[in-house]
């Protein structure tokens, strides 16, 4: 065998027992470190975050409807760990009076609310995609989904021209306000 030889086999040899090595040295660190399971198949895509009052179902919803000639607002504070699009619905009609993007940890008003009596409707989540369906409507969050509601009759809220409220979104074992858990569909109906 001429030297020349003997060099590349050493060097494969070599080659070889430096990779069975780090192999075996990552195999054995990824056994002992806690990895997040990540399902292989979910591949999260990212988007700029909306701007609180961002209204991204307008086109399912229609514009929102204002009076500016009302003192109404609703003041929307989201304590959540979760951003959110909340709904101004009509507690008689069922119409979707506005939607509103708002961030996690911060608050937005909603001004010129016209008369009426209300409740809250929302979805939360992190990761926004406004490309992502859910149920009938094209726009939401990628991970940590959830649809939710104050429908409960005790927990509607009348705007009669001078009316303010104040809402926090944070779940509270044993809180005043009923939440009730939707779906996709059932959020957009």
């Amino acid at each position: 065998m001429s030297k020349q030889a003997k060099i590349i086999i050493f060097a494969l040899i070599l080659f070889a027992s430096f990779l069975m090595k780090n192999c075996n040295e990552d195999y054995s660190t990824t056994k002992t470190k806690e990895l997040p399971l990540i399902n292989p198949k979910t591949t999260i895509t990212y988007y700029p975050q909306p701007e609180n009052g961002h209204s991204p179902y307008n086109l399912f919803f229609n514009n929102g409807i204002y009076n500016n000639n009302t003192q109404n607002a609703f003041i929307i504070k989201n304590d959540n760990s979760t951003d959110a699009v909340v709904l101004l619905v009509d507690a008689y009609s069922n119409r979707k009076i506005r939607n509103e993007y708002i961030r996690k940890g911060s608050t937005f008003s909603m001004t010129g609310v016209p008369n009426g009596t209300y409740y809250l409707r929302w979805i939360s989540g992190n990761d926004w995609s406004p490309h992502l369906q859910v149920g009938n409507i094209t726009g939401g969050f990628q991970t940590d989904l959830s649809f939710s509601e104050t429908q409960d009759r005790s927990d509607w809220m009348k705007a009669d021209g001078l009316a303010q409220w104040t809402v926090t979104l944070y779940s509270v074992s044993g809180g005043t306000v009923g939440v009730d858990n939707l779906n996709a569909n059932e959020f957009t109906n």
